[in-house]
């Protein structure tokens, strides 16, 4: 099991790429014991994301290498497609359900297998992703995809539309939530 130390460097890594809206990220609660999580199929590509960092993350990436066997990644039960399911998972950090506990944040990590479309969804939390390794393809509301590299941040406002999808890597990228935390994303039906 991972120090409580190297919860909290890890946490302080990911709170500089996010910047000021990652301050809170330094406040966490206890290191919480979570049953373990199940094993999923995109987690074969764990290893290769995290060893894919790039110079601007390749601290956050190499403090997360080092719980990489302790985090417990999970699904969004509002999601139901198998080969979706197949392909993605995210691990909270910090947050209400998270490995370490804090009730007004949640922070993690999304990983996605190379390929994979994640579907236009929104939730009423705010949320802020950096690209932690690989190069996706973002869309936010009715505007087109834009390509977002490692270290780059993307902000959605609440109930803000949007989508991602990336190429022949997998994508990690850590998020932050921010606001009301006790309602899942959903997907958006396409109009």
């Amino acid at each position: 099991m991972p120090s409580r130390e190297q919860w909290e460097l890890a946490l302080v890594r990911l709170a500089n790429l996010f910047g000021k809206v990652g301050a809170g990220l330094r406040c966490a609660g206890p290191v919480a014991q979570l049953a373990t999580g199940a094993q999923l199929a995109v987690l074969q590509h764990l290893s290769t994301a995290l060893g894919r960092a790039d110079t601007a993350t390749q601290d956050a990436c190499a403090a997360l290498s080092a719980l990489s066997d302790a985090l417990v990644w999970r699904q969004n039960p509002n999601y139901t497609d198998r080969r979706f399911l197949d392909g993605y998972a995210y691990c909270e950090l910090m947050g209400p359900s998270g490995h370490l506990h804090h009730d007004t944040i949640s922070a993690g990590l999304l990983l996605l297998e190379p390929g994979l479309i994640y579907p236009e969804h929104a939730h009423p939390a705010t949320e802020t992703y950096v690209v932690l390794s690989g190069r996706a393809q973002w869309r936010q509301g009715d505007a087109g995809w834009q390509t977002r590299l490692a270290g780059e941040r993307i902000m959605h406002a609440s109930m803000e539309v949007h989508a991602m999808h990336n190429g022949s890597e997998p994508l990690l990228a850590a998020y932050l939530w921010q606001g009301d935390l006790t309602q899942a994303a959903r997907l958006v039906e396409p109009a």
